[in-house]
């Protein structure tokens, strides 16, 4: 990674999207302090913060999200470290045999992630408690009696999160539709100041897919779908719907809208997305039980304006062909923000029916959408995963094998706190290079600055309750900004290791330094594995990813421009295809971001690929563009050479995505700007007769439908040729600066 001293720091104290998660650090540390206070009032303060440890374990396995998924994952975490701390217990005594199932348990913990983020998280706590335990033998009671504090801990765990907390089996799925309005509303947002990003697009991608897996997660098991579930389903449904219009109203203002003399549209466009933004977080704070007042009437005045520009535009043509085409660009406009106020007016019955369970119809209800998924057993998915082609495989044998080196090193030479090494392991080692890199210094830096300050706390405070409350504390906020800032969390839960420590083993500055060692030698474990493991790095991804993606937006591409061919009729499959296309472009996205992450990164890489993604998203805006104006489409009269640009796009598309994967150079682009010159004159000779006609008839006839079907088709197509070039030029950069 090409990093200055000034970039690398703020590489290494970036901050994730979003809060601290309070409720979480809360949890926490009730899970932690109240069996803490309990073993202290009996006498059993032992025995009360081994209840609190492994509670506070337990917690962390909640990765939130809908009551079904927490209550497993808390359950299988339970379970795993209950068996986990009897066998290592026994174990202990036995360094042959700890290592071997050390390496075992790192394997298993690691095959964890095929069941998705509640999986890895439950691997990571029935890890740490395996490779803990084995520091500490015993025998057969004592085994039997740390399981049996180990199932209290869980209940305790699951009595705070799922008992004590409101149990409101679809707030999870209410938080996640919310999530996905916000975050629309936030892409539109920008739009006036023209600052918008694709990583806005990703944001809204990843909530609709939040909100369609929770949504499947809330019916599995149900016999029939309910009220609540078709209600949910809609605004998911109108979710996709908002973001594909947004796109397409965003890209024709762009694209064709920018002179000067089209300053009062541009005004009022951009007055309208401000207000479709109020609107939006309006509905999402509805969705989410917060008071909110949806009025659409300002939204309804700036529609009534533009149509009064249309009118004036209109009257104004004169028999011009540019102006007839600026006509039918407007005319779209227009037509995309009636459909808008009209998704708008049905978003806001329905997110108010959550509300007062008024049950309504909408015949526009796809239930092909509603996310239910094959179940693929659990041995499935593991047979599907014993290959060294699986990145999951990987990476989990790195775990296994780091975790059983660590062991040896620490039993070979008796360094004290060992058991450090491991724990640092299992938090450091992640399935990315770049994450991992990026974790080894956080956690290093934040466990020097954790001992440091740990070690001047106990050295100035001798007072147990105060030592108790800031134990406390440093548990809230370390589990608070976990998923915020690693590195923050680091140190505070450095502390907060410590002090526990010293609650039965007075500790010094000596302690502190082991714990800074261990750490030290367990994060190069795991950054050395990355390098001589099976290497799982984001170059080598890379290209498959982006090839996958110029595959879909191929396809997407291929669907919508098959309707104007005749060959098929507008469907839900269009929809579908949109979706597919940009989560492979944000799965590419994604990728990249690993890959800046990575040290050593080529940094004449960071250019082209930036382009083509880029430029892959704006080709796909054009084709939403397309695929919003199919409501209107009549297909009056087939387009000459038409066929011609559809083959020749989509051979180029296919041959981007064999360059990019074989690592070889594309072919020459083909001639698209000699099939776009014959493609014009019919498009010509359709605004003529169009303008012709104005003057004996202004009304709607088979020549005006074919202006309409086609005109907003030459607008696009142009920009589709400008988008390819740029990408296929960027091709050419990626594969040379190999």
């Amino acid at each position: 990674m090409q990093l200055n001293r000034s970039n690398f720091l703020k590489f290494l104290l970036q901050s994730e999207p979003g809060k601290p998660a309070i409720s979480n650090g809360l949890r926490a540390a009730l899970a932690l302090g109240v069996p803490m206070l309990i073993g202290q009032l009996i006498n059993q303060r032992e025995n009360g913060l081994f209840v609190g440890l492994m509670a506070y374990f337990i917690n962390l396995a909640n990765v939130g999200g809908p009551y079904q998924i927490k209550a497993k994952a808390m359950t299988g975490a339970t379970l795993g470290i209950a068996v986990s701390v009897f066998v290592a217990t026994l174990v202990a005594k036995f360094p042959a045999l700890t290592v071997v199932l050390t390496f075992l348990w790192g394997l298993a913990s690691g095959f964890a992630s095929l069941y998705g983020n509640a999986g890895a998280n439950v691997g990571l706590v029935v890890g740490i408690s395996f490779v803990s335990t084995i520091a500490q033998p015993g025998n057969l009671e004592t085994a039997l009696m740390r399981s049996l504090l180990c199932l209290i801990a869980g209940g305790w765990a699951m009595l705070l999160s799922l008992v004590m907390w409101p149990f409101r089996p679809y707030d999870p799925l209410r938080i996640a539709l919310a999530g996905c309005y916000s975050a629309i509303a936030n892409y539109i947002q920008p739009f006036p100041g023209k600052v918008a990003t694709t990583e806005n697009i990703l944001e809204i991608r990843k909530a609709l897919e939040t909100a369609r897996a929770t949504l499947g997660t809330v019916r599995i098991g149900q016999p029939a779908r309910s009220w609540m579930d078709e209600q949910l389903l809609v605004l998911i449904q109108d979710g996709d719907r908002f973001l594909g219009s947004v796109i397409a109203l965003t890209e024709l203002l762009e694209t064709h809208f920018q002179q000067q003399q089209y300053h009062v549209v541009q005004q009022l466009v951009d007055d309208a997305l401000e207000q479709i933004s109020v609107i939006l977080q309006a509905i999402a704070k509805v969705i989410s039980r917060k008071p909110a007042s949806i009025d659409l009437g300002n939204l309804k005045r700036i529609y009534e304006a533009l149509k009064e520009q249309e009118n004036l535009q209109r009257q104004a043509i004169a028999g011009s062909e540019t102006d007839y085409t600026t006509l039918v660009a407007l005319t779209n406009l227009v037509l995309m923000i009636e459909k808008l106020i009209k998704q708008l007016e049905y978003t806001a019955q329905t997110a108010k029916s959550l509300a007062d369970r008024s049950k309504i119809s909408r015949p526009d209800v796809d239930t092909l959408l509603l996310v239910e998924g094959e179940q693929r057993s659990l041995l499935t998915l593991l047979k599907e995963n014993l290959t060294l082609d699986s990145a999951i495989f990987r990476h989990a044998l790195r775990i296994a094998v780091s975790l059983a080196v660590g062991v040896m090193l620490y039993s070979i030479t008796n360094l004290p706190m060992g058991y450090w090494v491991t724990l640092t392991i299992m938090l450091v080692l992640k399935p990315n290079f770049g994450a991992t890199f990026q974790r080894f210094f956080q956690r290093v830096g934040g466990t020097i600055l954790g001992a440091i300050l740990a070690a001047v706390i106990v050295a100035t405070i001798m007072s147990k309750t105060v030592l108790n409350i800031i134990i406390l504390l440093t548990v809230f906020f370390g589990i608070s900004l976990i998923s915020f800032n690693y590195g923050y969390s680091v140190i505070f839960l450095s502390i907060f290791v410590l002090l526990i420590i010293d609650i039965g083993h007075p500790i010094g500055w000596e302690f502190a330094g082991f714990r800074v060692l261990n750490t030290l030698i367990g994060a190069g474990l795991a950054f050395a594995s990355h390098y001589f493991i099976l290497p799982n790095r984001e170059r080598d991804r890379l290209p498959s990813q982006l090839a996958t993606a110029l595959r879909e937006t191929h396809k997407y591409f291929r669907d919508v421009m098959a309707v104007y061919q005749g060959t098929k009729e507008d469907d839900s499959n269009i929809i579908s295809q949109r979706r597919q296309t940009g989560l492979a472009i944000g799965n590419a996205q994604a990728s990249f971001q690993g890959l800046l992450r990575e040290p050593q990164m080529p940094k004449e890489l960071v250019e082209p690929v930036m382009t083509l993604l880029v430029y892959m998203g704006r080709f796909t805006n054009a084709v939403t563009v397309l695929a919003v104006h199919l409501e209107h489409f009549r297909a009056t009269v087939p387009l000459p050479e038409l066929e011609t640009f559809v083959r020749q796009v989509s051979l180029l598309l296919e041959q981007l995505a064999d360059s990019v994967q074989q690592q070889i150079t594309p072919p020459p682009l083909p001639d698209l700007e000699e099939t776009l010159h014959k493609i014009q004159p019919h498009l010509q000779a359709l605004r003529t007769a169009r303008i012709q006609e104005l003057d004996v008839n202004q009304g709607h006839t088979p020549i005006r439908q074919a202006v309409i079907d086609y005109s907003i088709l030459d607008l696009e197509i142009e920009q589709i040729v400008r988008r390819l070039t740029a990408m296929h030029s960027a091709m050419v950069r990626l594969i040379s600066s190999k």
